[in-house]
């Protein structure tokens, strides 16, 4: 097999996967100059454009998106190839993807006592909101709030997730939020924006008309795009925040964040957390270990987010 351009296919890939020249030239240690030399030589050499060059910028041409997975896998493997020969334990190493502010507020709060029972664990973590494709990047595990998944994955369901108006006992006391006076008049709001395609996961509108709750002005108030910058706003004692449980339950649990207007007025997502990986890749001791370890743990969440519910 001749393999040749190898280095303007591996520029290919890049452009591709980061979406754009200069992206591919920073990752790649090289000058946005040679990153485009090397596509024009490599479109020379298949005699037809990969990209489409206009006024409004450049943009892969279909043909070339249609390769893009292929050749992200495959370079994929080129690396796994070589870290085997570099005698580097690859079956010490986890790779796993999930939910940036899920890293963030419940993961990694989690994760050191996997890391005391292994402590041999090399653990990747790609704390992103895209959604990762696990045969062509190569993670072991994905951890999805997801909708049950495709038949080309095995699945360990977690646990679902309760969404519910929370702040800090400084700003409940300010504003008079109780269970028995349930109005979010005068109330500063966190508005969350872009969290979530789960139908049942609740903006204020749809949370207050569940409740009968009045509404007072629910447009005002400071909005984030992200849920980790919506959380803090209310642990800052910014305003009030409609949030899951699961990321927000260390910030209860420690009392920087209370259930103002009660347990009961929670509303239940129809996604759930879940943990993902391929069906056809064989697991190793440690990956299973893993997938144990996080099966274990999230039942005893479970019980605990059951008994704080209750009140």
């Amino acid at each position: 097999m001749k393999l040749s351009h190898l280095n303007a296919l591996r520029a290919l890939e890049a452009v591709l996967r980061t979406g754009g020249f200069r992206t591919a030239a920073e990752e790649l240690g090289v000058t946005t100059a040679a990153i485009g030399q090397q596509i024009r030589g490599l479109e020379a050499f298949v005699g037809r454009n990969l990209f489409i060059r206009s006024p409004g910028g450049v943009h892969p041409t279909d043909q070339a998106l249609r390769l893009r997975n292929r050749l992200t896998y495959g370079f994929w493997m080129v690396h796994e190839v070589l870290e085997e020969l570099r005698d580097v334990h690859s079956s010490n190493r986890i790779g796993i993807t999930l939910p940036e502010s899920f890293a963030e507020n419940w993961f990694t709060k989690r994760i050191s006592e996997f890391y005391r029972l292994n402590s041999e664990v090399d653990l990747r973590l790609n704390a992103s909101n895209r959604r990762v494709d696990l045969v062509a990047e190569g993670f072991d595990f994905a951890i999805r709030y997801s909708p049950p998944p495709e038949d080309e994955f095995a699945c360990v369901d977690l646990f679902g997730d309760h969404v519910l108006p929370l702040c800090t006992p400084g700003l409940a006391e300010k504003y008079g939020l109780s269970e028995s006076n349930s109005t979010l008049d005068g109330v500063p709001l966190v508005h969350l924006d872009n969290r979530t395609p789960d139908p049942q996961w609740p903006d204020w509108q749809s949370w207050r008309l569940a409740f009968g709750v009045d509404p007072g002005d629910i447009s005002s108030g400071v909005r984030y795009s992200r849920i980790s910058s919506g959380l803090q706003a209310a642990v800052s004692g910014q305003g009030l925040v409609l949030c899951g449980i699961t990321e927000a339950y260390d910030s209860v649990v420690s009392g920087q964040l209370i259930m103002p207007f009660g347990p009961d007025k929670r509303m239940t997502t129809e996604y759930r957390y879940r943990l993902l990986w391929l069906k056809d890749r064989n697991l190793g001791a440690l990956q299973r270990s893993f997938r144990d370890w996080i099966t274990g743990l999230a039942h005893s969440f479970n019980d605990c987010v059951t008994e704080l519910l209750r009140g």
